[in-house]
């Protein structure tokens, strides 16, 4: 399937009986398969977190220090409800190509995605933090340092506008490049390069301020439900790129489109939303904060398009393999 020329194609379509999966027998040993027995596996609530400690350790960091934490939990937040709200397209599109398994596991994906917003929404909620003051000061901070503040109503930027274009794309393009932009955006990108680049930050800071173990929990959950569905990601690109080997030079240069192109302070979610820091090793974090999670950016990206390329040499069956899960078990350290 291609371009949807009759949107009543989507809207009207039907299931033939002939065609359901699970009385012929589910790929039980296929690799969305296998995640989604891990998601089962590893899942948790964040309702199940005690934050109380955390209260006690944000009441005793300095104003600056809370808006370094502050600024790059709200990041995540903001990403995670973003990834949650696009999600949706690519199921629809893999559930009208009768991939059930992949269609099977994105379920707990979705879950996971709107987990991970509840996560950050409680522990903002625990510690009592106004996000709304935090970033009245950092705009006043700005204007005084004669840097023009992001606009908060505005709808450029990679959570705002690029990753529903290619999510939702998907649903009247169901061209295999279409679904591999959509992929590469999610989870080579978003997920593989901003998120785990967050977690990089994450531990310096923990290793700095040494306090808030509740988040630090739930940030581990966090970072292991993003493993399988980066990993998934992974699989996906592999699956189209080794069906068609000419897509390689559009995952190539998408994902030199989407480093190039990404604004850490003005694209919606990313590190940087806090503004800077001012003692109390509050500006230290900063610095090398701001430094590593440009450099990982880069390191991933580059390792990702390797991938990308690598998949472009193997056969269709080779990619429906273990190789997406043996390639993340390194790249992601988990």
């Amino acid at each position: 399937m291609t371009a949807v020329e009759n949107l009543d194609d989507v809207v009207q379509i039907a299931r033939k009986a002939s065609e359901w999966a699970s009385p012929k027998g589910l790929r039980t040993d296929s690799v969305p398969w296998r995640l989604y027995e891990k998601a089962k596996q590893n899942f948790w609530d964040p309702a199940d977190i005690d934050f109380s400690q955390d209260a006690k350790d944000w009441a005793n960091l300095s104003e600056e220090q809370q808006f370094v934490v502050a600024g790059l939990a709200r990041g995540f937040m903001v990403g995670e409800e973003g990834v949650t709200l696009d999600i949706v397209p690519l199921l629809i599109a893999l559930a009208d190509e009768g991939r059930v398994e992949e269609v099977i596991y994105l379920t707990t994906f979705a879950m996971e995605e709107a987990k991970h917003v509840d996560f950050f929404h409680r522990w903002f909620d625990a510690v009592g933090f106004d996000l709304q003051h935090m970033m009245k000061v950092n705009r006043e901070r700005m204007i005084e340092r004669g840097v023009t503040p992001p606009d908060p109503d505005r709808t450029e930027g990679l959570f705002e506008r690029e990753l529903p274009r290619v999510m939702r794309n998907v649903l009247v393009d169901r061209s295999p490049k279409a679904i591999l932009d959509a992929s590469i955006t999610y989870n080579q990108f978003i997920e593989g390069c901003l998120a785990m680049a967050g977690y990089k930050v994450w531990g310096r800071l923990f290793e700095m301020f040494g306090v808030l173990p509740g988040i630090q929990q739930g940030l581990a959950l966090v970072r292991k439900d993003e493993s399988r569905h980066i990993t998934y990601g992974t699989y996906l690109c592999r699956r189209i790129i080794a069906a068609d080997p000419s897509l390689a030079a559009f995952g190539r240069e998408r994902m030199v489109q989407l480093r190039d192109g990404f604004n850490p302070v003005g694209g919606g979610g990313g590190y940087g939303a806090g503004g800077p820091g001012e003692g109390n090793g509050a500006q230290q974090v900063q610095n090398e904060g701001a430094g590593m999670f440009l450099s990982y950016v880069m390191e991933q990206s580059d390792k990702r398009i390797a991938i990308l390329e690598k998949a472009a040499t193997i056969t269709p069956e080779e990619a429906e393999g273990s190789g997406a899960e043996e390639a993340e078990a390194d790249l992601l350290e988990v």
